[in-house]
Protein backbone atom coordinates (compact mmCIF):
# COMPACT_ATOMS: atom_id res chain seq x y z
CA UNK A 1 0.00 0.00 0.00
CA UNK A 2 1.22 3.42 -0.81
CA UNK A 3 1.10 6.16 1.83
CA UNK A 4 -1.74 8.65 1.53
CA UNK A 5 -0.96 11.67 -0.57
CA UNK A 6 -0.29 14.86 1.37
CA UNK A 7 -2.54 17.69 0.43
CA UNK A 8 -1.25 21.20 0.17
CA UNK A 9 -3.10 23.77 2.27
CA UNK A 10 -4.42 25.63 -0.76
CA UNK A 11 -4.70 29.33 -1.38
CA UNK A 12 -7.92 29.77 0.60
CA UNK A 13 -6.53 28.31 3.81
CA UNK A 14 -3.27 30.20 3.39
CA UNK A 15 -5.19 33.47 3.03
CA UNK A 16 -7.25 32.54 6.07
CA UNK A 17 -4.08 31.86 8.05
CA UNK A 18 -2.32 35.04 6.95
CA UNK A 19 -5.21 37.51 6.93
CA UNK A 20 -8.16 36.16 8.87
CA UNK A 21 -6.60 34.36 11.82
CA UNK A 22 -4.54 37.30 13.15
CA UNK A 23 -7.59 39.56 12.88
CA UNK A 24 -9.73 37.05 14.78
CA UNK A 25 -7.01 36.64 17.42
CA UNK A 26 -6.84 40.41 17.85
CA UNK A 27 -10.62 40.65 18.24
CA UNK A 28 -10.59 37.85 20.83
CA UNK A 29 -7.86 39.57 22.81
CA UNK A 30 -9.77 42.87 22.68
CA UNK A 31 -12.95 41.18 23.93
CA UNK A 32 -11.17 39.23 26.65
CA UNK A 33 -11.12 42.03 29.28
CA UNK A 34 -14.92 42.17 29.16
CA UNK A 35 -15.28 38.58 30.38
CA UNK A 36 -12.38 38.19 32.84
CA UNK A 37 -13.71 38.53 36.42
CA UNK A 38 -10.95 40.68 37.93
CA UNK A 39 -9.99 44.32 38.43
CA UNK A 40 -9.51 46.43 35.33
CA UNK A 41 -5.72 46.46 35.61
CA UNK A 42 -5.56 42.67 35.80
CA UNK A 43 -8.00 42.29 32.90
CA UNK A 44 -5.90 44.41 30.57
CA UNK A 45 -2.71 42.72 31.68
CA UNK A 46 -4.23 39.32 30.89
CA UNK A 47 -5.34 40.56 27.48
CA UNK A 48 -1.86 41.89 26.71
CA UNK A 49 -0.23 38.63 27.75
CA UNK A 50 -2.70 36.43 25.86
CA UNK A 51 -2.50 38.30 22.54
CA UNK A 52 0.96 36.96 21.63
CA UNK A 53 0.15 33.24 21.98
CA UNK A 54 -3.18 33.81 20.23
CA UNK A 55 -1.47 35.47 17.29
CA UNK A 56 0.83 32.45 17.00
CA UNK A 57 -1.76 29.72 17.59
CA UNK A 58 -4.59 31.06 15.41
CA UNK A 59 -2.84 30.62 12.03
CA UNK A 60 -1.65 27.16 13.09
CA UNK A 61 -5.20 26.16 13.99
CA UNK A 62 -6.51 27.50 10.69
CA UNK A 63 -3.96 25.50 8.73
CA UNK A 64 -5.08 22.35 10.56
CA UNK A 65 -8.67 22.80 9.39
CA UNK A 66 -9.96 20.13 7.03
CA UNK A 67 -11.18 22.53 4.39
CA UNK A 68 -11.14 26.17 3.42
CA UNK A 69 -14.79 26.55 4.39
CA UNK A 70 -14.13 25.21 7.88
CA UNK A 71 -11.14 27.50 8.28
CA UNK A 72 -13.10 30.60 7.32
CA UNK A 73 -16.15 29.53 9.34
CA UNK A 74 -13.98 29.14 12.45
CA UNK A 75 -12.56 32.61 11.89
CA UNK A 76 -16.05 34.01 11.35
CA UNK A 77 -17.38 32.32 14.49
CA UNK A 78 -14.56 33.61 16.69
CA UNK A 79 -14.84 37.10 15.20
CA UNK A 80 -18.62 37.23 15.56
CA UNK A 81 -18.51 36.07 19.18
CA UNK A 82 -15.84 38.66 19.96
CA UNK A 83 -17.79 41.41 18.27
CA UNK A 84 -20.93 40.50 20.24
CA UNK A 85 -18.95 40.66 23.50
CA UNK A 86 -17.42 44.00 22.49
CA UNK A 87 -20.83 45.35 21.46
CA UNK A 88 -22.37 44.39 24.81
CA UNK A 89 -19.40 45.81 26.72
CA UNK A 90 -19.54 49.24 25.07
CA UNK A 91 -23.30 49.77 24.85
Amino acid sequence: MSPPARRSPGLGRLLAAVLGAPLAALLVSLALPAVVPASSDVRYLVACIVVIPLMAAAPCAVLLARSTARAWSGIALASAASLVVLWRAFT
